[in-house]
């Protein structure tokens, strides 16, 4: 793959990997077969919500099959194929496909689903993109991200995690 300025463009189709044991999909229709370990290791969003526990290495409490998938309505399916692109890489550590937009989006859903170390990658690579990521906070659960031209001009090149409870 070749680096380029352009956004992280997807296949269309559903995502299937080998040995996948879990089944997502997103409002369009669009199912991803993949490794519920990655979601169960890395967020304790994921490990409440797929095996009722707040640790890593518990079973799936359910069986999420193609005919059976779970539903996952807070990402659409481009968004979660960029997600998913981070822990199936074809190239271990080369993320160079991905703008300064594909990492914005990775790093709205590392913080809405809890993936901590999602989000370090996230802010490390819009940092040698030559964007700070700015964490504010007003008390409702709710996350939205926004660029830098969508808010306050004095802080250029800044992306903006909020967590507030009304739109921006």
């Amino acid at each position: 793959m070749q680096a380029t300025t352009e956004s992280f463009t997807s296949v269309p189709e559903d995502l299937i990997i080998r040995g996948a044991d879990i089944v997502f999909m997103t409002d369009d229709g669009a199912k991803f077969h993949v490794h519920a370990y990655f979601f169960t290791r890395e967020s304790v969003y994921w490990q409440q919500k797929l095996t009722g526990h707040k640790e890593p290495h518990h079973p799936l409490s359910k069986r999420y099959t193609p005919n059976d998938p779970y539903i996952i309505q807070d990402v659409d399916s481009r968004d979660l194929r960029k997600f998913l692109r981070v822990f199936y890489n074809t190239r271990y550590g080369d993320y160079s496909f991905f703008s300064k937009f594909d990492w914005i989006d990775i790093l709205s859903i590392a913080h809405k689903w809890e993936f901590p170390l999602v989000k370090i990658l996230s802010k490390r690579y819009l940092g040698t993109m030559g964007y700070g990521v700015v964490e504010r906070t007003c008390g409702v659960h709710c996350t939205r991200i926004v660029d830098d031209e969508m808010i306050d001009r004095s802080y250029p090149n800044q992306v903006y995690l909020i967590s507030c409870g009304h739109e921006i």
